[in-house]
């Protein structure tokens, strides 16, 4: 049984732009169907967010954050219902565009109805102006993976989602050989260089879903006001190395309602050597917070903090792999 929204006019086939007086409620039932046993937390929020704004009227899903995401691209209509949905976002970097929700229903795949969706986002942001689009993949998705190869698109890296609560982490041993340097907290001055290190670490485009902001290390007087006002805790380490630059970086942020988050990273001359340390002290640090569940996204080639993690109780929840197409 198909159980997506019938559209208003039953007499088109085939893709057009999202229509948002209409299409709503149909978007929303297709990618809960296709993506609702996979979702995490974030998902799942938004899907009792715009759940009711999906019986409402049309203006009021207008008014939903949530629901106006769908805005901006395109569905596919067979037997005049929605049966094909993707969705771009805009980012602040001009010029470069997200793809997000590519869903076809399990009755009319093989049709090649994802890849002419594909093709009219690229005709859509040529539109625009725009020369960069960037989507996630489930890594294990082959058959998408293989789609947007064909399409053009490059890999830049994969990324994998690590799970556990504060309850069942285990501490990390250490010993003399594997202390490295001092851990220090980070200085207030040092946030420019705390950033440096972060790109050297980390390929831009694998921060979602947008790229690092310059002044993400930065601590004073605001920005403690504003973690204040939104409930948000930051605290960060790092390490150097003898000539007193930061080659590690060991980093939790917290907000009232959320899991922690953690953030790892090693200069790339220093990789091997660093994050044992680095972890050992964000687990000890994390025993000494509120009880919740604590995350880590974490490049999946890194072998060497895979192991760490595992032996941390930490559990690979999912690895999305980051895909570009370069527009000329």
């Amino acid at each position: 049984m198909i159980v997506t929204a019938p559209s208003q006019d039953q007499s088109k086939n085939g893709p057009r732009a999202i229509n948002m007086n209409t299409d709503i409620p149909g978007i929303l039932r297709l990618l809960e169907l296709v993506f609702g046993a996979s979702l995490d937390a974030d998902g799942q929020r938004m899907f009792a967010h715009t759940a009711n704004a999906a019986q409402s009227p049309a203006i009021l899903w207008r008014l939903s954050p949530a629901a106006a995401k769908l805005s901006l691209g395109f569905v596919w209509e067979a037997d005049g219902r929605i049966v094909g949905n993707v969705t771009v976002l805009t980012t602040e970097m001009p010029g470069r565009f997200l793809v997000v929700n590519v869903a076809v229903h399990p009755d009319y795949r093989r049709q090649n109805i994802a890849r002419l969706l594909m093709k009219q986002v690229e005709n859509l942001v040529q539109q625009r102006g725009g020369n960069q689009i960037l989507l996630q993949v489930v890594k294990q998705n082959n058959a998408a993976v293989d789609l947007y190869k064909s399409l053009n698109y490059s890999t830049i890296g994969s990324m994998t989602n690590w799970s556990t609560s504060i309850s069942r982490l285990r501490r990390l041993d250490l010993n003399l050989e594997n202390a490295g340097p001092p851990i220090r907290e980070l200085k207030r001055h040092e946030w420019r260089e705390a950033y440096r290190l972060d790109r050297l670490a980390l390929h831009d485009d694998l921060h979602w879903p947008e790229h690092l902001k310059p002044d993400a290390y930065k601590t004073g007087f605001w920005a403690s006001v504003g973690n204040l006002l939104n409930g948000r805790q930051t605290e960060t380490w790092v390490t150097g190395s003898a000539q007193n630059k930061l080659v590690g970086l060991a980093k939790i942020s917290t907000e009232w309602g959320r899991s922690h988050e953690m953030t790892l990273r090693v200069h790339p001359s220093w990789q091997g050597r660093l994050e044992r340390p680095l972890l050992a002290k964000l687990i000890r640090r994390l025993q000494n917070m509120p009880r919740r569940n604590v995350q880590i996204e974490h490049p999946d080639d890194d072998e060497l903090v895979n192991a760490l993690l595992q032996e941390a109780n930490f559990q690979p929840r999912r690895t999305l792999t980051h895909m570009r197409l370069d527009l000329k």
